[in-house]
């Protein structure tokens, strides 16, 4: 295993008092310093592309669900695909080519992956109000971070 591995698996594993106490700038130099390995993850596309094209069509499954909820299984389905979209978008934001070096971008990006999972569980729950709940800390994720970074 290596050590950015160790260190992923560390991570994820750990307790967030643990997380916070280690301090999100040593978390930002270890993903920065794995951009030098070239089996690091990079970026695809650009930010603009990654927003536009999965994010935001993504992100919209959840803000209007109230609208146009789900009816059928094949419905709850697609919700689904597109909440685990979302979450594994927030951690695409994490890797080189997409990652700023600002605390501000690591905590909006791990509060939209954070919200993203729970409503990825919601959907596979068929849990309509769980879904409408997180509305606001998917948004409070977002709004978090375009004011900082436009």
């Amino acid at each position: 295993m290596s050590n950015l591995s160790r260190l992923t698996y560390a991570v994820m594993r750990a307790p967030a008092g643990l997380i916070a106490g280690l301090g999100i700038t040593g978390v930002l130099l270890a993903v920065t310093a794995s951009a030098a390995d070239n089996t690091a993850p990079q970026a695809s596309a650009t930010m603009s592309e990654l927003m536009t094209r999965i994010v935001q069509p993504s992100s919209d499954a959840v803000f209007y669900v109230s609208r146009t909820p789900p009816q059928t299984d094949e419905d709850w389905r697609q919700l689904e695909n597109k909440t685990l979209m979302l979450a594994e978008s927030a951690n695409l934001l994490l890797i080189p080519g997409y990652a700023q070096a600002q605390e501000q971008w690591l905590r909006d990006s791990l509060l939209m992956r954070d919200a993203a999972v729970a409503a990825f569980n919601a959907a596979k729950a068929k849990d309509l109000p769980a879904l409408e709940e997180l509305n606001n800390a998917l948004y409070e994720s977002c709004e978090n971070c375009h004011t900082a970074t436009r």
